[in-house]
């Protein structure tokens, strides 16, 4: 039975049709549902929490607001979990571990962790915003104790994500409930808009006239490393605030299907084309049926420079998490994730994307390759 056979959804609803029967609470954005869930969870300042060390970033950065103590948990350079390396993290003051599932590929050790969880007594936060459209049920996220979402990197709305509470005990306001600053949703339409009109090149050129250099602290060592943006960090303004109007409409407008099956077209077609190429190897390279891809990670030797010459053509190549979060302690125990911070170019695989286009990207890095032989 192929993916696409497995989910029916009603297209009056679209995205919200995946958590039917789920109790769900819709946010601005995933970093503040991320925030509640401290809340909800009983997580206390001081409280420890295990987080995967092959991160972005941004999802970190609302458990540090809440007072908790982060410490990283290696990930291997396959993006699975290493679960020996969580359990002897595990200590006295540890409250909660963080799950990631990365590209939309599910961690394969999911179960094992709640288990872990479980004879430890910790609770567990599953990030879900990369593999919305992922699972037997796509927005699977049943594992965590509270799972998060995120809709802007599957479809072109401003912003959204959603909080889902698996835990029955969990008691507490659960909705979103405050108002969105109009000058954080006008900042948002105006990246947007931005976006549109200038491409990912004009974008990024912008972005870096814009950003001013800031002193590196995320390294264990001497070398300087790129700091993640400013905007990723957690903004207090936003903190419970609901989903804006501009995501809240749109998103019962879209087809999950029609995202799932174009997407794992574009996948494939990738895994074909990229095929032979030196200096080339997908992260993932088999595509399972419960999976529907955020986008095709490779790994790169001259990944920053590829990305620099993909976005000169206008392609949205992304050098993925290159920034690091300036508060994380990146210790001995992170070596995988930090070449995976160094290593991976996202290529794009949007469900607007076809043959043509994807071609064009290949060619492109091609040429790409070609120059830094």
């Amino acid at each position: 039975m192929t993916f696409g056979a497995l989910f029916r959804t009603d297209r009056n609803q679209g995205i919200p049709s995946l958590f039917r029967g789920r109790k769900i609470s819709y946010s601005f954005n995933t970093r503040v549902a991320i925030r509640k869930a401290c809340d909800l969870l009983g997580l206390k300042p001081g409280d420890e929490v295990l987080a995967p060390a092959y991160n972005c970033g941004s999802e970190l950065d609302p458990l540090r607001h809440a007072g908790l103590a982060i410490t990283l948990y290696p990930v291997h350079k396959d993006t699975r979990i290493d679960l020996a390396g969580i359990e002897a993290l595990v200590s006295a003051r540890t409250r909660a571990v963080y799950l990631t599932h990365y590209f939309g590929f599910l961690q394969p050790e999911t179960q094992a962790l709640r288990a872990l969880c479980d004879r430890h007594g910790l609770v567990l936060i599953e990030d879900c915003a990369l593999s919305l459209l992922s699972g037997q049920t796509p927005a699977e996220g049943f594992a965590g104790d509270i799972s998060v979402f995120c809709f802007y990197k599957f479809f072109p709305v401003l912003g959204g994500g959603a909080m889902v509470i698996n835990n029955k005990d969990i008691n507490g306001e659960v909705e979103f409930t405050a108002r969105v600053p109009r000058s954080k949703v006008n900042r948002k339409r105006i990246r947007h808009g931005l976006e549109m009109l200038l491409g990912p090149r004009g974008l990024s050129a912008l972005k870096s006239l814009l950003r001013r250099p800031k002193s590196s602290q995320v390294t264990p060592s001497d070398n300087a490393v790129l700091e993640m943006p400013p905007h990723y960090y957690f903004d207090p303004d936003i903190k419970d605030a609901r989903i804006d109007i501009f995501a809240s409409r749109p998103i019962r407008s879209f087809d999950p299907n029609n995202a799932i099956r174009k997407r794992r077209e574009n996948y494939l077609t990738y895994l074909r084309q990229l095929s032979g190429i030196n200096g080339v190897e997908p992260l993932f390279p088999n595509l399972p049926d419960n999976v529907c891809p955020l986008s095709m990670p490779v790994l790169l030797k001259c990944r920053d420079s590829i990305a620099d010459a993909l976005i000169e053509k206008n392609i949205a190549a992304t050098p993925w998490w290159s920034g690091y979060n300036r508060h994380l302690i990146w210790g001995p125990n992170c070596a995988d994730a930090r070449y995976l911070k160094d290593h991976v170019l996202s290529l794009p695989v949007n469900q607007h994307l076809g043959d043509v286009e994807i071609a064009y990207i290949i060619s492109q890095l091609k040429n790409s390759l070609k120059l830094h032989e």
